[in-house]
């Protein structure tokens, strides 16, 4: 049913899978957590957050996500929302779905010796967003039990129902009511009475848009897990999370975990069996399938059938939603795990853009949410990559307002990418992460490169870093800038000292290089050099600026429920900021030389 054609397969050695990078990859950072300070990140120190949802709403992104305070299905959890305006800088967060206590006298499910009378409820849901045709926007959750993790999982099945509530186009919340009653698990309107049933609702604009979705079939199968064992509701067994899209011939496809699909030929009123995907080759992290404004067809996924290291997102681009290929790596570096907990899976993973049914931004551009290490939530935008080649000539001033379309931007909030004063500026007070800025290049085996910037704060022990890169990604060309006021060069695997930074920081580097001979030139402040690349190269093909170092080591030697070898201990230092780093970036220009 669904063919990805790829000339090799990503290495996940390295976190992008020594792939070509996508161009004009937006990606920021919406939650960091922060045990320690709270009041950092979501007012409570939880270190667990998952499942992101996103929605685009009356000019507003909207990103749902569930939380627990150390672990995956933890007692107690909770559905939090945050908005933004620019899909940029998000608003603290708020509880859109706190947990509430539950009797388990009713409870049919699966079960310990001893139960509790009652317990705190642990949200999961599939999807978080539903607007109905008469443009009243739901948010949903699910509330799941588990009173044992070794015999229950908020997801098994029986759990108590679903809530529902509106969002008003100003951004405000409408009071919770539950949707469905889990009745096969044991709740019914009688004894889950924590909140009324929708129907009671004087709002009758989200009662209709209620009844819409009950009648949606692919808007319902996202539900499954949680309710997989009504088979009144669900009388055909799914899979895990349930995305679709419409193709080009007008058939639905939904795509699963696993690289699962299955094909709708009414609109998704019935659907024929689910079929393995041999050559979308992915995991337990999730798939999201959308058309894009250029007519074309994506997915994006963890192209890996590692579940423990989930990276890279990749996506695939086609022209009918059956066939892709020109895979590309939307997440390249990734900040390392720094909370421990149960089932916390590494790298960026469980994806959702914006749902079909849905509003669509007005942009144009691919948005997608997801959770970095189960920890942060991250979102990215990026334009469709069907027709994304980088250019031969590049002559770039970052004097405009906004950031630059054609580059590429990771943005963490502890190390934020921004324009100002005329200039492309990376700052860093993360004691892990970094900023980091990339300009895919036509692929060259000869070419020269300038960049203008001001190294402004190199605090002690900071090292920043340009970079140019091959097709793999592989750093053939190095430089350094440090706190000691350095410009060091590596050179041959070697670090070498070159000159003195200026006192005022500011640098003009032109580098020449040769792939084939293996050499580049470097000339700056007057001076001039010429070292030996450190890998063997066919071409040249991006341009990377960051505040810290990007050498890499073998990520998927990282134990998966830890960090960089440090078992299930919590990385030291990361809850409080550093000195900072600052860069500005003040222009940049590019040409791929001619044999």
């Amino acid at each position: 049913m669904l063919n990805v054609h790829v000339e090799r397969q990503p290495d996940i050695r390295l976190q992008d899978g020594g792939l070509r990078h996508a161009m004009g990859v937006h990606s920021f950072q919406a939650l960091r957590a922060n045990r320690a300070h709270p009041e950092l990140s979501d007012g409570f120190g939880w270190t667990y957050n998952h499942a992101p949802m996103l929605a685009w709403y009356h000019g507003r992104y909207y990103l749902e996500y569930l939380s627990n305070p150390v672990s995956e299905h933890e007692t107690p959890g909770q559905t939090l929302l945050c908005q933004s305006e620019d899909g940029i800088s998000w608003s603290f967060p708020v509880v859109a779905f706190a947990p509430i206590e539950v009797k388990l006298d009713a409870y049919r499910g699966p079960k310990a010796d001893p139960m509790p009378q009652s317990i705190l409820t642990v949200p999961h849901q599939r999807m978080g967003f539903c607007c109905g045709a008469n443009d009243c926007m739901l948010l949903l959750s699910f509330y799941g039990i588990v009173h044992d993790r070794h015999k229950s999982a908020p997801c098994d099945g029986w759990g108590v129902g679903r809530a529902v509530r509106r969002i008003f186009p100003d951004g405000s919340l409408g009071d919770i009511f539950f949707l469905m009653y889990n009745e096969v698990a044991g709740y019914t309107r009688e004894n889950a009475d924590a909140y009324p049933y929708f129907e009671d609702s004087t709002d009758g604009e989200l009662i209709e848009a209620c009844h819409q979705l009950l009648n949606d079939r692919p808007v319902l199968n996202q539900m499954y897990e949680e309710q997989r064992n009504d088979k009144a509701l669900f009388p055909k067994p799914l899979r895990q999370a349930a995305s679709f899209y419409t193709a080009r011939d007008g058939s639905m496809l939904t795509v699963f975990k696993q690289g699962l699909s299955m094909r709708s030929e009414d609109g998704g009123k019935t659907w024929g069996d689910i079929v393995p995907n041999p050559s979308l080759k992915t995991s337990s992290g999730k798939v999201w399938g959308q058309k894009t404004d250029d007519g074309l067809f994506s997915l994006l996924y963890n192209p890996t059938p590692d579940g423990q290291h989930r990276w890279p997102i990749a996506i695939v681009t086609g022209e009918d939603g059956y066939e892709f290929g020109d895979m590309r790596a939307v997440t390249g570096y990734m900040s390392p795990q720094r909370y421990g907990g149960l089932d916390k899976n590494l790298g960026p993973q469980y994806l959702r853009g914006i749902c079909e049914r849905n509003p669509q931004a007005p942009d144009g551009r691919i948005h997608i949410v997801y959770s970095n290490n189960k920890e942060d939530i991250w979102i990215s935008h990026l334009p469709p990559q069907g027709d994304k080649r980088a250019e031969a000539q590049i002559d770039e001033r970052f004097d405009g307002e906004s950031l630059p379309q054609s580059w590429n931007v990771y943005s963490p909030l502890w190390a934020p990418v921004r324009m100002q004063g005329g200039a492309l500026c990376l700052r860093d007070f993360d004691p892990y992460d970094r900023a980091l800025v990339e300009r895919c290049l036509y692929p060259a085996a000869r070419g020269e490169a300038r960049i203008r910037l001001k190294a402004l704060a190199l605090p002690s022990g900071a090292e920043a870093c340009l970079c140019m890169q091959d097709e793999a990604q592989g750093q053939v060309i190095e430089i350094y800038l440090n706190g000691k006021g350095e410009l060091r060069v590596r050179s041959g695997g070697r670090d070498e000292k070159w000159m003195e930074l200026p006192e005022d920081g500011k640098l003009e580097l032109f580098i020449r290089f040769d792939c084939e001979k293996g050499r580049f030139a470097l000339e700056a402040a007057g001076r001039r050099g010429e070292f030996a690349m450190n890998t063997a190269c066919e071409s040249i093909e991006l341009f990377s600026v960051a505040t810290k170092s990007l050498r890499r080591i073998p990520y998927s030697g990282v134990y998966a429920n830890g960090k960089y070898g440090s078992g299930a201990n919590d990385l030291p230092g990361s809850e409080e900021p550093l000195e900072e780093t600052r860069l500005e970036i003040v222009s940049f220009a590019y040409t791929a030389l001619k044999d």
